[in-house]
């Protein structure tokens, strides 16, 4: 098993350098840029130019525009928060308090309880019923 490990180690570390980023050339063809050489292209240098100073000039002001970027965006945000503020309603408006006497209005009517089963009812038949109840109760009265 050991074996098995170290040889396996072995041909890893061998592919890995074996496949390092080696320099291709770069072929300019009229206006284009290609791999691959072209009749009449030139080849470019792309080598990075820069001494290891200016490289390290460079990867400061990125980072220092990075810092000022965020800097002020938040200072935008702020001042969209202000902005946002100034521009709202200082009142309370009212359907707030109008909402609240609705929903006891509501409160205080009884609803009809519904039965727990659907009933047929004919047209009609309802109001008959309601009239004929309150036609007893005035002859009550006038009994009394």
């Amino acid at each position: 098993m050991q074996i098995r490990t170290s040889v396996a180690i072995v041909l890893i570390a061998t592919i890995a350098l074996s496949t390092g980023a080696m320099a291709q050339n770069i072929y300019k063809c009229g206006d284009t840029y290609s791999q691959t050489p072209c009749p009449g292209g030139a080849i470019v240098d792309a080598a990075d130019q820069r001494t290891p100073g200016q490289k390290t000039q460079a990867d400061l002001a990125t980072r220092r525009d990075a810092r000022a970027a965020d800097a002020l965006e938040k200072a935008r945000l702020k001042q969209e928060k202000a902005a946002i503020a100034a521009n709202a309603p200082t009142v309370k408006p009212e359907v707030a308090s109008t909402a609240t006497d609705t929903s006891t209005a509501y409160a205080k009517k009884k609803k009809k309880k519904t039965p727990e089963h659907f009933t047929a009812q004919i047209p009609g038949k309802k109001k008959q019923k309601q009239s004929a109840k309150k036609r007893p109760e005035k002859k009550d009265e006038l009994k009394s």
